[in-house]
């Protein structure tokens, strides 16, 4: 049996009666994956584990088991699992291999129930993503089926459903979205149904809402995030039409505020720029999956240069029925983010979470607080880091 280093959680309070919590951050090149230590009493953030792992081409998603004794990383022709030790290091399990054509390993989903199948998803035109059974304590075993798309799909980012009957997938080469059936006891999955999104959309990554009710989903090409309704029996989605620009108005700005990991107060001054080309919209999370009523919805926006600052956003939740009640705030990040402004939020706060740029090399903690936000802490990396869990 492995041994495992616990967090005590005070019942029915969201918050870890310790102050330092732990996370992973993964990276677009070398072999290495970091140990991060948050401390939320003094706002601290540091590395204090460099881990060599066996992804030498980089590990460009990683993923935690709904048990947290588990990550699984996504690098160049493989699926990894690596075990979580009692120091909160990485032991390397096995790896799960990529057909050479569909070899961009590029996202991973881990089911959140029995029997905990992962889904690990190649970016290249035409590749089917991969269904892959896991042994008793979470090691990766084989594929047991594709999620299937045409030829002219390129899907970035799948999402499950909270009962994980249902896979939803950003075609983002494709410019769609698909939702397919998942039958855990049968292994077999089903295609149900392919929206066309708008035209230039490019849907890059989704989040399902814990309640069923609603499918978000970022549209890289014009930064924006859309809501899809769905169907909580059928689990067909609907566009709503709805969609909330991930970018300022006009994006003509005459000064920026940016706030500072060290709390200065840096001003830009960008005179005249409404090139919203020079932006690529990245990411969305509720701010608690585990909850069936999450309060925020968290989303990344990256700029393509490192001149100017990507954008960070988050919405109000409803707490019956997951609808977007508001947008908090849409604030300009401390740096461009380069392939990566991936959020990544917090186990033990909703208010908190972190955020990577893979520009600056660098990792943040930021923290929410009621319709506004601010970087409370910052680390810089050797290199550019891809996304990050947390692990407490």
């Amino acid at each position: 049996m492995r041994a495992f280093t616990f967090v005590v959680v005070a019942a029915g309070l969201g918050t870890a009666l310790c102050d330092k919590h732990y996370m992973f951050s993964g990276f677009f090149s070398g072999s290495t994956i970091a140990g991060l230590e948050f401390d939320d009493n003094s706002l601290s953030l540091s590395v204090v584990n460099n881990i060599s792992t066996q992804a030498d081409s980089g590990s460009k998603w990683i993923a935690l088991d709904a048990r947290n004794q588990n990550l699984y990383v996504a690098t160049t022709g493989y699926i990894q699992s690596y075990a979580i030790t009692s120091n909160l290091s990485l032991t390397y399990e096995t790896n799960v291999s990529l057909s050479s054509n569909c070899s961009n390993a590029n996202f991973i989903a881990a089911a959140s129930t029995a029997p905990y199948a992962v889904f690990g998803i190649p970016y290249s035109s035409g590749c089917s993503g991969l269904a892959i059974s896991v042994d008793d304590e979470g090691t990766l075993k084989s594929a047991f089926a594709n999620v299937t798309y045409d030829s002219s799909a390129g899907v970035h980012g799948i999402a499950l459903s909270s009962d994980n009957n249902f896979i939803y997938s950003a075609d983002d080469m494709g410019n769609a979205v698909w939702s397919h059936k998942y039958d855990n006891v049968t292994g077999t999955i089903e295609e149900l149904q392919k929206i066309d999104a708008p035209t230039g959309a490019n849907p890059r990554h989704l989040t399902v809402h814990p309640n069923g009710n609603w499918v978000y989903i970022i549209y890289e090409e014009l930064s924006q995030l859309a809501v899809y309704s769905r169907n909580g029996t059928t689990g067909i989605l609907s566009d709503t039409n709805t969609t909330f620009s991930l970018l300022p108005a006009g994006m003509l700005l005459e000064s920026a505020i940016i706030p500072s990991a060290q709390t200065l107060l840096l001003t830009i001054v960008i005179s005249g720029f409404t090139n919203t080309s020079s932006y690529w919209a990245d990411e969305v999370f509720v701010s608690n999956a585990t909850s069936q009523s999450p309060k925020y919805l968290i989303t990344g926006t990256r700029s393509r240069t490192t001149s100017l600052p990507g954008y960070v956003s988050a919405f109000a939740l409803d707490a019956d029925t997951g609808a977007i009640t508001e947008q908090l705030f849409l604030l300009p990040t401390t740096s461009s983010g380069g392939s990566a402004n991936a959020v990544g939020p917090a186990k033990f706060s909703e208010e908190y979470f972190a955020i990577t740029d893979s520009g600056a090399n660098f990792v943040e903690v930021w923290k929410i607080d009621g319709g506004s936000a601010e970087a409370v802490s910052h680390v810089g990396m050797d290199s550019g880091p891809a996304n990050v869990v947390w692990y407490s």
